[in-house]
């Protein structure tokens, strides 16, 4: 059969034609229009790493610079520069630091005699501190002759540095000291680690001293001496030593002044014209007004024999073991014609006290005057 119709197939397009549904094609654009981000330069990024490296230095700086200068101005500074110089045996140092007035008379507070005290301060420690407003508490531990000993420092807020930290100012701490008594002549010499003093009259040495241990001598020259002794002070509290009390004791030379001073006593009396010589334990008496006395002297029949003691409160005691004898005469003229008188014989009483020596020897005070104990007047 034959077809009339145009064929269909002519119509259909060749397989090879065939591609599916396609889509428009995208269309070629120019490149975009957003750049690439620029690379920093590398002086610029070391530039930017370096400020932020300094800001965070001057952080820590001044963290660290605030923590130092708290420590510098705490405080317990004061009182440790204060005990820093002592145990270095820095005095003037320490005491200028410590606001501590002294003057010649101290003569404890030198470097050269704390050089010879022992038990001296060589270390410390801290123990606490306690501020209260503008006074603040620091109280430490200080190493004497192997054992530490405690003591309080005081200070005071005296303004501030740069508006913030506090300034402390030490106030003098109380120094101890070291007292004397010597039982011997008022004016004695004594030396206390090495410096040479007096005692007042009543025989007292007292003296400013820092913490520590001070030889004590008694110098009494030929004539007496006394056993050495040691005052010791303890801390920063105003402590005193307990009160050293030094006897003193002649010495043979001693003794053998005393002898010739109780001698050249009883001498003197005896050379007296007068029937009471002053001062003397011995006198006459009854005389007769209507008769005239001349040529009037003593005689000593036999000398008193005494023994030197220990020292009382005005001198070494002299006592009388053997009494002496000693008689007047006097050639008598008068109304019954003339004659001779004699008194005694009397007790010769030397018994008395040796207050002192001096180049010439001892000094003798009789302790009965004009015979007012002697019953052989």
């Amino acid at each position: 059969m034959t077809d009339n119709q145009p064929d269909g197939w002519a119509q259909v397009p060749h397989v090879d034609t065939l591609r599916g549904t396609q889509e428009p094609p995208v269309p070629v654009t120019a490149p975009s229009a957003h750049r690439p981000r620029r690379r920093l330069r590398r002086g610029a990024l070391v530039g930017i790493i370096a400020g932020g490296a300094a800001v965070v230095l001057l952080l820590a700086t001044g963290v660290v610079g605030y923590a130092v200068q708290s420590s510098s101005h705490s405080a317990d500074r004061p009182v440790r520069a204060f005990l820093d110089d002592l145990t270095a045996g820095h005095v003037d140092d320490a005491l200028r630091l410590a606001g501590v007035d002294h003057d010649d008379a101290d003569v404890l507070l030198t470097d050269a005699a704390y050089a010879k005290a022992t038990d001296r301060v060589t270390g410390y420690r801290i123990a606490a501190t306690r501020t209260d407003g503008d006074t603040a508490t620091v109280r430490a531990y200080l190493r004497q002759g192997g054992r530490d000993v405690a003591s309080t420092f005081t200070l005071d807020r005296t303004g501030t540095d740069w508006g913030v930290f506090p300034v402390w100012e030490l106030q003098a701490p109380d120094l101890g000291r070291v007292q004397v008594s010597v039982r011997g002549p008022g004016g004695t010499p004594v030396e206390v680690a090495g410096q040479r003093v007096r005692t007042s009259d009543d025989g007292i040495a007292n003296l400013t001293a820092l913490p520590g241990s001070y030889a004590v001598t008694v110098d009494g020259g030929k004539w007496f001496t006394a056993a050495d002794a040691t005052a010791r002070i303890s801390g920063f509290d105003g402590t005193s030593s307990a009160p050293v009390s030094m006897t003193t004791e002649l010495t043979d030379d001693g003794k053998q002044a005393a002898q010739q001073a109780v001698d050249r006593w009883v001498d003197g009396c005896i050379a007296s014209t007068d029937p009471a010589p002053a001062g003397c334990s011995f006198y006459a008496y009854g005389e007769d007004p209507a008769y005239t006395y001349t040529n009037q002297k003593w005689t000593l029949e036999q000398r008193p024999q005494v023994t030197v003691g220990g020292w009382l409160s005005r001198g070494w005691t002299v006592s009388t073991t053997s009494l002496g004898r000693a008689t007047f005469t006097a050639d008598i003229s008068g109304p019954g014609g003339v004659g001779t008188a004699s008194a005694g014989p009397m007790n010769v009483n030397a018994s008395g006290y040796v207050s002192g020596f001096s180049d010439a020897g001892a000094t003798f005070e009789s302790a009965v005057g004009n015979g007012s104990s002697d019953t052989g007047s």
